[in-house]
C-alpha cells in the first residue's frame, strides 16, 4: 500500500489495531491520541494531544494521503455536560470539522470519518438498515454524529479537492472491547444465570478484525471515495446466541433462563433502562451489500463462531 496515513484515536480499541495493521501493510502511520502510546504499537509516529483543546501541528498532516478520524466523545464516557448534546457537539462535530478543514487545506486525498449505525436509529422493524435508510438518531451522541456527517459532507462538496468516506458500524466486538460489550463479557464469564433464554432477536455486529479490514480498504480503494457505508458481519445473531457462543468459548454452560421479553421490557422500563432493553431484546439488522460489492470487502460470515473465539481469548486473559 505504502501511503502516509494519519489516525486519530490511535490508542483506542479500534485505533490501536488499525495502526498496527496499517503498519504491517507497509504504510507510514502518524497516530494522534489523548492517552499514552500503548506498548507494542511499533511503526507509528505518535503525538499525544487532545484535539478538543489542542491544535493539530501542521507538520503532522503534511504529505498525508489519508486521515482516518476515529477520535470522538463516546456515549457513556465522561460525566455531566459531556453527555449533553452540546458536550457531544464540541468533540464529534466541532473537532471533526476543524480537522477536516485542515486536511483539505493540506491536500489530503481522502478523509475517512467513522460515524455510528445509530444515526439510522437503534431498532429495525423487518427491513435492514442500508445507506439509503433515513436518519433517525435517538440520543445526543447519535444526533452529534449525524450533524457531523452533514457538515462534513457539505464541506467536502464545496471543497471538491479531497474525498470524504463515511463509515457507520454497529457494536464492535473483541476480547478487549470497552463499554457494553466489556460488561457482557464479564457477565458471560461468570456463573450467573442470565434472562435470555427466550431472546430470539436479530442483531448485526461487527468484529474488530472486520472493521479494521474495512477501514484499511477505505484508505486506498478507488470505489470508497465520496461514499457512505453501513458495515457489519454478514450473519445476524440473537442475544441468546451471543451469550451462548461467548460461554461456549469460555467452556461454560449457557445457563439462560427463559424469561419472556415482555417481562424484561416491563422490568427494565420500570428501572428507566429502556435503552438497555432495546440493545438486548430488539432487532437491529444491517445490509452490508454495498460494502461487499463496491469495494470488494469480505466481512465475517459466522459471527457466532467469532464470538466463541473471543470468549476463549477473554477467559484466557482473566486467568
Amino acid at each position: 500500500m505504502g501511503n502516509k496515513i494519519l489516525v486519530t484515536g490511535a490508542t483506542g480499541f479500534v485505533g490501536s489495531e488499525l495502526c498496527a495493521q496499517l503498519a504491517v501493510a507497509g504504510n507510514s502511520i502518524v497516530g494522534v491520541g489523548r492517552s499514552a502510546m500503548k506498548a507494542g504499537l511499533s511503526g507509528v509516529t505518535y503525538s499525544r494531544l487532545d484535539l478538543e483543546a489542542d491544535d493539530l501541528d501542521e507538520e503532522l498532516i503534511q504529505n498525508v494521503d489519508c486521515v482516518v478520524h476515529l477520535a470522538g466523545q463516546a456515549h457513556g464516557k465522561g460525566g455531566g455536560d459531556r453527555q449533553e448534546l452540546d458536550g457531544f457537539r464540541r468533540t464529534n462535530v466541532d473537532v471533526s470539522l476543524r480537522l477536516a478543514r485542515q486536511a483539505v487545506a493540506a491536500g489530503v486525498r481522502r478523509f475517512v470519518f467513522v460515524s455510528s449505525i445509530g444515526v439510522h436509529g437503534t431498532v429495525t422493524h423487518g427491513a435492514a438498515v442500508s445507506e439509503t435508510s433515513p436518519f433517525k438518531p435517538d440520543s445526543p451522541y447519535t444526533v452529534s454524529k449525524m450533524e457531523a456527517e452533514l457538515e462534513l459532507t457539505k464541506l467536502f462538496d464545496e471543497a471538491g479537492s479531497s474525498e470524504l468516506t463515511i463509515v457507520r458500524p454497529p457494536l464492535v466486538y473483541g476480547a478487549t472491547a470497552p463499554g457494553n460489550f466489556k460488561s457482557l463479557l464479564k457477565l458471560a464469564n461468570s456463573s450467573v444465570p442470565l434472562p435470555f433464554g427466550l431472546c430470539f432477536n436479530r442483531r448485526s455486529l461487527i468484529s474488530l478484525a472486520a472493521l479494521v479490514d474495512f477501514l484499511m480498504v477505505c484508505t486506498h480503494h478507488p470505489g470508497a471515495g465520496n461514499q457512505s457505508f453501513v458495515v457489519a458481519d454478514s450473519s445476524v445473531v440473537s442475544t441468546r446466541e451471543i451469550v451462548t457462543s461467548l460461554r461456549c468459548g469460555m467452556n461454560r454452560a449457557a445457563r439462560l433462563v427463559p424469561v419472556p421479553p415482555a417481562v424484561m421490557a416491563g422490568a427494565l422500563g420500570f428501572l428507566g433502562k429502556r435503552e438497555m432493553y432495546n440493545q438486548l431484546f430488539r432487532n437491529l439488522e444491517i445490509d452490508n451489500q454495498k460494502a461487499k460489492t463496491l469495494v470488494d470487502w469480505m466481512p465475517c460470515e459466522n459471527t457466532a463462531r467469532e464470538l466463541a473465539i473471543i470468549g476463549k481469548l477473554y477467559a484466557i486473559s482473566c486467568i
